[in-house]
């Protein structure tokens, strides 16, 4: 996941999605994310959320961005869309707020 923030300084968050559906993605900022991970990711300024990329599609078939535990409007992806390999693949513009806890919750 890549987030751009308002002092222009870009956030490469690794994010893991289980091989299921109604499972919640997980969040590292310094490393490969594992389902050991956190489940969500605490926004440090105001950001834009860039881009988001899977290397291969899981199980789920997308997944519903959320915002403090709120589905974020427009935050709803389909996987196939987001494959790193996607040329076509179009930028997001999913804005979030300092302090926000940025989640996700996949489904079938």
């Amino acid at each position: 996941m890549v987030l751009v923030g308002r002092s222009g300084r870009t956030y490469s968050i690794d994010v893991h999605a289980p091989d299921a559906a109604n499972t919640q993605l997980c969040f590292n900022s310094s490393g490969a994310a594992a389902s050991t991970s956190q489940n969500t990711y605490r926004a440090v300024e105001d950001c834009i959320i860039n881009d988001i990329s899977i290397a291969a599609s899981p199980t789920a078939t997308g997944c519903v961005l959320t915002s403090n535990g709120n589905v974020i409007a427009g935050g709803s992806l389909r996987w196939a869309n987001q494959i790193v390999t996607t040329v076509n693949r179009k930028p997001l513009a999913i804005p979030v707020r300092r302090g926000d806890f940025i989640g996700g919750l996949q489904f079938a």
